[in-house]
């Protein structure tokens, strides 16, 4: 695993670990890459970590306790175990609708990671599981198990689905993260509200079929350990990932 990415996710986990313990009775929910990454088994490496959050919780309260996890001695001592020497946070964005900060992990040597928390209040469009992040992933870290709120499988194969019909949305790990999370949801029925839904499906499967494998290789591969990426990193084993995330999206067509 690339050493950046190693210490982003040790970065993503120490402060999930924290914030679970801060809002134990609010709602919310950690999706997309980190998501499949801790609770999922996923091998994709995220740069970055996604959460989405109950729109009642006030503005001020969310910045406040973020605030405080990213001073905090405990993050600082963690992460200097490993090399980081301190903790630069920006605050970008913080409104009604989504909460942003951006922070660099300034390494012994002096070099800086860049990274990202990004809370969107649009609320939770999925039910919150509760679960514990995978072994390895706290093994790595040196922590004992705990326990966050995040989307399930089936649940995320709707949040992809949905992400993959956006038109303004081109991402080849959409891709990726749709063929890990068939061979670990197994069968997707569609429920009674028709999610993920006819509207949602057919774009899909479309714009899976537009995909090549110079944005598989330049999007995803470099994200992937490296025995992963030697596996994928071909034209034949990216077209045969494509053609069978294409043909599960068309059979919950039909």
């Amino acid at each position: 695993m690339d050493p950046g990415f190693r210490l982003r996710e040790l970065f993503h986990l120490y402060v999930l670990r924290q914030l679970a313990v801060r809002l134990p009775s609010r709602p919310y929910a950690v999706k997309g890459g980190i998501c499949l990454r801790f609770f999922h088994r996923s091998p994709r490496l995220s740069e970055d970590m996604d959460i989405d959050i109950d729109p009642a919780m006030p503005v001020n309260t969310l910045q406040k306790n973020v605030d405080a996890i990213l001073a905090s001695e405990a993050l600082g001592a963690s992460l200097q175990v490993h090399g980081v020497r301190s903790i630069a946070t920006t605050k970008p964005k913080q409104t009604e609708t989504t909460q942003r900060w951006k922070a660099a992990l300034v390494l012994t040597g002096g070099a800086r990671l860049s990274t990202r928390l990004e809370f969107s209040r649009r609320g939770l469009f999925f039910r919150p599981e509760r679960g514990i992040p995978g072994t390895e992933v706290l093994r790595e870290a040196s922590l004992a198990p705990f326990a966050a709120a995040y989307y399930g499988a089936a649940s995320m194969v709707r949040q992809k689905i949905m992400a993959l019909a956006s038109p303004g949305r081109t991402a080849a790990r959409d891709l990726f993260d749709l063929h890990h999370l068939f061979s670990v949801v197994g069968p997707v029925e569609k429920d009674s509200h028709g999610q993920p839904g006819l509207s949602a499906l057919e774009p899909a499967a479309e714009k899976v079929g537009r995909f090549d494998f110079s944005d598989f290789r330049d999007q995803v591969l470099p994200y992937l350990p490296v025995d992963l990426a030697a596996l994928y990193g071909n034209p034949d084993a990216f077209k045969f990932l494509r053609d069978g995330v294409e043909t599960r999206l068309l059979d919950l067509l039909r």
